[in-house]
Order: structure tokens, then sequence, then C-alpha cells
């Protein structure tokens, strides 16, 4: 049996501490494993008794460090006398086939010897295994009274014994043995009795017990793994030098050794920088890190310094794409920007310039235009309506990857995948109305009026039924059927067709487009001429812009779609609106 998340979990024992702490303390080591059964190296004389639970551990890579880590739990489930056999439960991903010979294994709790009925068996053991006993409850200095916290509990430990059980649990679950073993011998002297206490006070300090023995024995093997690392510098192979530099900067963090190797990388970085090679600092400075421990301030800032000269590098890149109408160059230049720099005060203006586009403050008549013979009664009476703020609108429609990403910044359910296939570039489809408010105002905007839309649909050219005019065909947009540009079934990725005179895309056809007003039929004849925001009521909600799925008719600047708020489609996209600067 398999739990994946079960790799968080860091213990810090390992097999030395078993030869050092030994079976006093909690621990044995495995001598046989068979499938999910495995023989320990400890039994009934060693105080094991059936139903005894505790962990495996072995020394591996975590967090870049070498760290003893719990790679299973088991509990027991037959005892002999000098062994036992335990059932292996919540193996580690990667561990299922390891052989775990030798590994130690720590009990939950200290294992204590039976009474021994002879003199023999009351012999001093031989100093070289002889151990301190593991605290117990009885090991606690009583309170003076009942209840009364003593004298010498450290100030930042509360009396209150609700209180210590409360942080002693939460220290446990975090596996901060100092700390839990601490605050449970807090609880014991107010609470003597506590089984809980009793029991993880001493887990708790064997474990603390266990590490130290483990750290001890770890400095031991610190001239093994300079020669280690020193062999693969001397190979050139940074790479595989990083994992012996590491071990030694666990045992060590002051040894001599790793601090020669960490100036030289940070020497190679001031160079580098010296040089204007800002990427080459960068790496120097973050393999100085990746074997510091703690990582050095001075690097920190070097790496800063090469951080800030990157940063500017590509913020002129992508100016440079820019001007030459590159734009895919350009957005990569500045998305490289943004994920080391996401605050950087000229990133925000350089990205609108790709995603957004000032619509000009105007007047525009709304509604059906003369001659249009298609025209419904809720596309009248046509009327003048003044837009009286600028404002920024998306150039295209959000497309799969930006509400991907949404998704993962916000935990908000991922839009239901269409019935066909769809690239990144693609518009996303199925985003009910109220995903999209909450897509516009984590973007930091909002959904268009329905005015706003048609008036930045037009693109500065009153009385034509579309966006370029009074005639469509395939060459225009996607809509139902294919011909011409138009060689799409389905959705087309974003901005395949000719911008209008705002310079925005697929404002008609590829996909309908929610706009923030409640639909009403009849609202033309009574709607202000002023920013107009729909009626104050309504169950549905507006759709503009027709889509791959529906005829020319649908496409026309003056035509009125609606649907209820979560009727998200396959044909149903959005874009959002901001205000402008």
């Amino acid at each position: 049996m398999r739990t994946p998340c079960f790799s968080a979990r860091i213990a810090v024992v390992t097999a030395v501490a078993v030869l050092c702490a030994g079976a006093a303390l909690g621990f044995g080591r495995i001598t046989a494993r068979n499938g999910d059964v495995v023989t320990l190296s400890v039994g009934s004389r060693d105080g094991v008794e059936a139903g005894m639970s505790g962990d495996v551990v072995k020394v591996v890579e975590a967090g870049g460090q070498a760290q003893p880590t719990v790679i299973a739990s088991f509990v027991v489930t037959e005892v002999g006398e000098r062994s036992s056999r335990a059932r292996l439960e919540r193996i580690q991903a990667g561990f299922d086939g390891d052989p775990m010979l030798g590994l130690p294994v720590a009990f939950d709790r200290p294992l204590k010897k039976p009474e021994a009925a002879g003199p023999a068996a009351q012999a001093t053991p031989p100093p070289s295994t002889q151990q301190a006993p593991a605290p117990t409850a009885s090991a606690a200095p009583p309170p003076a009274t009942q209840g009364t916290p003593p004298a010498n509990l450290t100030p930042q430990l509360s009396g209150d014994p609700v209180q210590l059980l409360n942080q002693a649990g939460a220290a446990w679950d975090r596996q901060e043995w100092e700390r839990a073993a601490e605050l449970y011998e807090a609880l014991l002297r107010v609470m003597p009795d506590d089984p809980m206490a009793v029991k993880r006070a001493a887990a708790a300090r064997a474990k603390v017990q266990a590490a130290q023995a483990a750290l001890a024995q770890e400095r031991t093997n610190l001239p093994v793994y300079r020669e280690k690392a020193k062999a693969f510098l001397d190979a050139g192979n940074w790479n595989a030098a990083v994992e012996w530099l590491q071990r030694i900067a666990a045992a060590d963090p002051n040894d001599a050794y790793l601090a020669s190797v960490v100036e030289g990388r940070r020497h190679d970085a001031e160079r580098a920088l010296a040089e204007g090679r800002f990427d080459d600092a960068v790496r120097e400075c973050q393999a100085a890190l990746a074997v510091s421990a703690p990582p050095s301030p001075a690097i920190k800032a070097l790496l800063g310094q090469a951080r800030a000269g990157q940063v500017k590098r590509w913020l002129a890149e992508g100016d440079g794409d820019l001007a030459r109408g590159d734009v895919p160059a350009a957005r990569a230049a500045w998305d490289r920007v943004a994920a080391v720099d996401p605050h950087n005060a000229g990133l925000d203006e350089r990205l609108t310039k790709l995603d957004w586009v000032r619509i000009p403050a105007g007047t525009f008549e709304m509604g059906c235009v003369p001659a249009d013979v298609e025209c419904a009664a809720n596309e009248k009476p046509r009327h003048a309506v003044t837009i009286d703020t600028p404002f920024l609108m998306m150039i295209r429609p959000v497309t799969v990857a930006q509400y991907r990403r949404f998704v993962q910044s916000t935990g908000r359910a991922a839009a239901p995948a269409p019935a066909f296939a769809q690239g990144d570039d693609h518009p996303v489809v199925g985003v009910d109305w109220n995903d999209a408010v909450a897509y516009c105002s984590w973007a930091g905007g909002r959904l268009p009026t329905e005015a706003e839309w048609e008036y930045a649909a037009r693109g500065g050219q009153d009385g034509l039924k579309y966006p370029w005019g009074n005639s469509i065909s395939h060459e225009n947009a996607n809509f139902k059927g294919t011909g011409g540009r138009d060689q799409w079934k389905y959705t087309s990725p974003v901005g395949s067709f000719d911008a209008n005179g705002f310079g925005l895309f697929d404002m008609a056809g590829n996909v309908w487009e929610w706009c923030a007003d409640p639909y009403g039929e009849t609202y033309y004849a009574s709607s202000p001429s002023v920013d107009p925001q729909g009626p104050p009521s309504g169950s549905s909600r507006v759709l503009r812009g027709g889509s791959w799925d529906f005829d020319p008719k649908s496409l026309r600047a003056s035509f009125r779609g609606w649907i209820l708020p979560w009727g998200g489609c396959d044909s149903g996209g959005f874009r959002c609106v901001r205000p402008a600067p």
C-alpha cells in the first residue's frame, strides 16, 4: 500500500542512531523483507509487543540535502524472543521495490525490557552499549502543587494544560521533535498522568537524541564526502558533486573545504557580473547557494545584482522585438522578466501593449444600421450612445492558456473540455458568466457593458453591418462552415483574421462574448444616452459577436444574443476591459 503524499514526512533517525542509541530508545533494524512483511532485529526480550507501530527510515536527498526520511511505517504482527515480524504500511512512492535490508526502524514509543527473573539478567551491560534511559513521566520533576506551573517553566511555555496540549500536538504534527518534547515534558509537569503526553514526550525526546547521534556519526563521514566531491569537481561534473557537497553542508555548514568551493563559485560570479555575463553570474550564484547552509547573504546580494542585469536586458530585448513587430518574441522576453521579477515597474505597461488596447471615449450610433434588413426588433431603435471615459480592452478573447493560469492561480474549477480539440492559443469556451466575471476581476478588470462592446466592435466606423464593411465571407471571420482563410471547423487561434479599426481581433466570429449587462428585449427604447449599463435586473446575460457554429447574421455588430448566466457553451468565450491609465 502506498500513500504519495507520505513523502513529505521527514524523520530524524538513521541507521547509525540504532547502533548508537540501541533498542532501549525504541529502535531496531530490518533483517529481511518479503513483500509487505519485514523481519525486525528486536523481539520480546527487547520489549517489542504485537501491535506496536513505528517508521522505517533511510537517508535520501530531500530539499537539496541528504536527510533521514521516513519511507514507510509498520505495525508489529508477530513477536519472537530475538526478532519480530511487522507489516509495512504507507510505503512512500519510489520505495516499493527497496529491499530495506539493514535500514533502521523507529518505534513510536521507547522499548522497555521485561523485568529479569535471575541475577544474570541484572548484570551491567558493556560500556559500549549502555545508554541513558529515555525520558518518561517519572523523569520529570513533579510540581509542588497539582495544576500549578513549576517555577522553572520557560517564559515561552504556557502553564495552561489545554494550551500546552494544543501547542505540543501542533509541534508533533510538524515533526518539530525538540519543541514537541519540550512542550509534552512541560505538560507532564502539570498533568503527570496524561497517557498521550507520557508516550509522546518519550518518543519525541528519543527522536531528538537519535538525530544528535546521527549527526555525530555523519560528521565522521566528512572525509569520504570531501573525497567524493573533489573527484567529481576535478572531472568537471558539478551536478554530481552537488550531492556530496550538500551532505557536507548538512553535517558541518562551516566545513573549510565546502567554504573554499563556495568561495570559488562566488569569485566566478563576481567576474561574470563585471563582464556583463549576467546569465553566467546567475548560474554561479545559484550553484553556490545550492550547497550553502545557511545561504550566504553576500551571494544572495550578488544574485540580486545579476538578476537585475538580466531583467534590464530582457526588457530591452522585448522592446526591440515589439518595435520590429515580433510579438511572440517580445512576449517571450517579458515572460522571462515576469518569472523572476513579477512586480517590475515597467513590466505591466509593456505587457499591456501585448494584451490590451486603449479604446478612446466617443459617441456612436448603437443598434440596427440603415438598410440592414436582417435586424431583429431587439436591435431597434438605433440611438446615439456616448462612452464618456476611455478604457482598455483585451485585444483578443481570453485563451485556453490564459484561463489555465487563472485556474492554477486561484484554484477555481477548470473550464469544461469541449467536444473538439483546442490549442493553447484558441479562445477558452464553456466558461459561464460568473467564471468570466471572476477571471476579469483576477486580471484587474471586468466584463464590458453591451454598449462598450458594440462601440469597440465597430472600431470607429459607424453605419456598417460588420466591423469591416457591409458584406462577409470566410476571408473575414470564422463562422459556420469553412472556406478562404477560414479553415477551422471549430474554434480558430485568436487573431487569425484582420483586426478592426481599434486593433481588436475576433470581434465578429470565433466565439460569442459575454457582456456585463442583464438582457432586456426592449431596453433600447429607454436606455440612457451616456454609458448605459443595461436594465437593472434580468435573468439572462448578453452575448455578442457570433461564433464558429452560427450563420453570418449573428456576426453583425448590432446583433444581440442572450443566455442564462450559468449557460456556458462550446461556442461561448469572453474578453475583459479595465480602466485606462
